[in-house]
């Protein structure tokens, strides 16, 4: 009689959510770090400002309709006005960019993990320093407009706009956002499947 053997594979399939919530948390980890290292949050004319560094253009504008405070036309200098929201917001942003990298390895661990219980407590870190980083982005694109028109006066009389870095700063919280959203949509287990393959043996008269 023939001798049988059955072995039971277990196969751990990876959801796609968990891949795009990756590519989400890399755009928003990009975002970041160029709406940061970009003198583009705030324009007048040829005057133009970040978190950290303001600019003037060199243009004839600058010349003739300085901001107060301004470096000379096609200069840039630290922010030297009393502006302590914007110090706050830069400080927010840059804890937000280091939440989001380790949301962003956490992530990867998890992925490259075969341990269900590991991959289950990367995700959740996951979740948690996306969740954090959302929340610090967002408290920090309200205050930098509220904060700004409150303290207007010192850069003078003029029209005001927000410019493209401040945009890319609401992308990179929006991108973060999503990935955060797939982050719990899928937060608690991956899909396992048990594949049962049964072997026959042939009896030792046969063989």
């Amino acid at each position: 009689m023939a001798a049988q053997t059955t072995t039971i594979e277990t196969v751990t399939v990876v959801r796609p959510l968990k891949i795009i919530s990756l590519i989400c948390l890399l755009i928003s980890l990009i975002l970041l770090i160029i709406c940061l290292s970009t003198t583009y949050w705030l324009r007048t004319q040829s005057f133009h400002t970040g978190l950290f560094r303001e600019c003037v253009d060199n243009t004839d504008i600058g010349l003739m309709a300085p901001v107060a405070g301004a470096p000379l036309p096609g200069n840039c200098h630290g922010i030297n006005r009393k502006a302590p929201y914007i110090t706050a917001v830069a400080v927010m942003n840059l804890i937000a960019l280091a939440f989001t990298f380790f949301a962003f390895i956490a992530n990867v661990l998890g992925l490259k993990s075969n341990d269900l219980h590991r991959k289950h407590i990367f995700y959740k870190a996951a979740f948690i320093l996306a969740l954090f980083s959302v929340l610090l982005m967002l408290v920090a694109l309200i205050v930098f407009p509220a904060c700004f028109f409150v303290g207007m006066s010192s850069y003078g009389s003029r029209v005001w706009e927000f410019d493209w870095s401040y945009g890319i700063a609401w992308g990179a919280m929006l991108f973060c956002f999503g990935a955060l959203l797939l982050l719990i949509c899928d937060k608690e287990h991956e899909e396992v499947y048990y594949k049962e393959k049964t072997i026959y043996n042939p009896p030792s008269e046969f063989a």
